[in-house]
């Protein structure tokens, strides 16, 4: 007897109810759920990304460009903000509430069997889902590392490390080389390996790692040479030049050799993840992959990617926020960085939260100098840091560097950002980060039109006013 299809809320709560599985890196169990379900990942081939920072963006990017081209593309992230549904994706688009379920319940009886872990169960769900709706191409991000992550599953025809830097070091090691091995182990025989300038640090450990595994390394600015810079405050423009033979294929395609590009989304780092990008466009034309010049424009001009430096817009008189998942030392002085360039000496205030797990010390210390006042905050989960150790390592470090900061707690994100936006005007600049997990309740009330005062309690409610999300 067929059973009956799952609810979205019954689906919701069967996921919600094997959270005590954890997080347990290994390959066994996902292999062996992968072939009871008929290895869906091998039915479609797959870009695979891996790296400590950027991947998630490389992954948007590839995401638009792949479908400007008219391909039906499929992306699987981590984690999300607001929504399960976030990770699995078709042209951009989140799955659909019905069709969530759907993959869940069709996984589901075989992860139980196997006691999949979360992780697991949903790549596998994704896989699924990709299968069904008959993808050209997938675009998937490594969870974590890369040796041991069930994404490494997929056919990927083409293998991405973006940006590596120290993080995640209780299951992957303190050690930079050990980390790049460990994301290097994606790479695999005669797939061509694009590695992103982030890399420069550790090329020759992942250029030896991929003599071992039979991969063709090609580090992306040898493909396209990149040029350009912020055209407004929080966005960026420029040209791109393919070289050698990912130049020789454009012109044999007819395609130009250089063409201009516009970038929504902000910082000097981007064009690290956009040339990384292009690399991969380029390897992709070279294995016969149809990527028209103007499907990259406009994919490049079109992607959204929450969370990332991202601006948002006040009501009248009240200070604009800037939202940034970022939640490791190297992220923490790209975002200090940019802030610094891009808003000169305004009123700035700091909203941290931060997972136990993190470096506390090394994510705050690039981020208090520019803060008049800093309010540390948690979200509501058991990986938290504790809001008054937060607010007590700012006051170290604040006397440490002689700096002059004001330290407050609250105890969930709304209030946080609640109490940093009162008391400042249309000048000020509030900066909210430390992780997925403190970004997404705010924009959570930020798609609540309702909900802004929450946010601004100073603001006129009969103010005219236009959310204006650069995603």
């Amino acid at each position: 007897m067929k059973s009956r299809a799952w609810t979205p809320q019954q689906a919701r709560a069967w996921l919600e109810g094997i959270h005590y599985r954890g997080m347990q890196l290994g390959m066994e169990r996902v292999e062996n759920l992968a072939a009871r379900l008929g290895n869906p990942e091998q039915t479609f081939p797959s870009v695979l990304i891996a790296g400590t920072n950027g991947k998630g963006t490389v992954a948007a990017l590839l995401d638009h460009i792949l479908s400007a081209a008219g391909l039906r593309v499929g992306r699987y992230t981590s984690p999300h903000m607001v929504d399960w549904t976030e990770r699995i994706a078709i042209g951009g688009v989140p799955i659909e509430e019905e069709d969530f379920a759907r993959a869940l319940q069709a996984v589901s009886t075989e992860a139980d069997r196997l006691e999949a872990t979360p992780f697991e169960t949903l790549t596998m769900a994704a896989f699924w889902h990709f299968r069904r709706v008959d993808l050209d191409w997938g675009v998937i991000e490594v969870g974590l590392g890369g040796r041991l992550d069930a994404t490494r599953l997929c056919r990927a025809q083409v293998t991405v490390i973006t940006t590596i830097g120290v993080d995640h070091t209780g299951e992957l090691g303190s050690d930079l080389e050990g980390i790049a091995r460990e994301k290097g182990s994606i790479m695999r025989d005669r797939v061509p390996a694009v590695l992103c300038p982030g890399t420069d640090q550790v090329r020759g450990i992942l250029e030896s790692q991929a003599a071992e595994q039979g991969s063709r390394v090609i580090p992306a600015r040898e493909l396209v040479d990149l040029s350009g810079g912020p055209d407004q405050p929080w966005g960026m423009s420029g040209s791109a030049l393919w070289k050698g033979g990912a130049a020789q294929v454009a012109l044999t395609q007819g395609e130009p050799e250089r063409f201009e590009w516009t970038l929504p989304l902000a910082g000097e780092h981007m064009l690290n993840n956009l040339i990384t990008a292009l690399a991969v466009v380029a390897s992709m034309r070279d294995i016969g992959v149809s990527i028209p010049t103007d499907a990259i424009i406009e994919g490049v001009g079109s992607v959204r990617w929450p969370g990332r430096l991202q601006y948002i817009t006040a009501p009248q008189g009240c200070p604009d926020l800037v939202l940034d998942v970022g939640h490791n030392p190297l992220a923490a002085r790209v975002i200090s960085r940019e802030i610094q360039a891009r808003t000169g000496g305004c009123l700035k205030r700091l909203v941290l939260a931060l997972a136990a797990e993190k470096d506390l010390h090394g994510f705050i210390e690039p981020l208090i100098g520019w803060a008049d006042t800093v309010i540390a905050t948690r979200w509501d989960g058991s990986r938290a840091r504790d809001p008054q150790e937060i607010a007590s390592a700012v006051d170290q470090l604040a006397e440490r560097l002689d700096l002059q900061v004001r330290v407050k707690t609250a105890p969930d994100p709304i209030s946080a950002v609640e109490e940093a936006t009162r008391g400042m005007d249309r000048e000020g600049l509030v900066v909210v980060t430390g992780s997925h997990m403190l970004v997404g309740p705010i924009l959570d009330v930020l798609d609540d039109g309702q909900g802004r005062e929450r946010l601004w309690p100073e603001m006129t409610l009969s103010a005219p006013w236009n959310l204006r999300r650069r995603l």
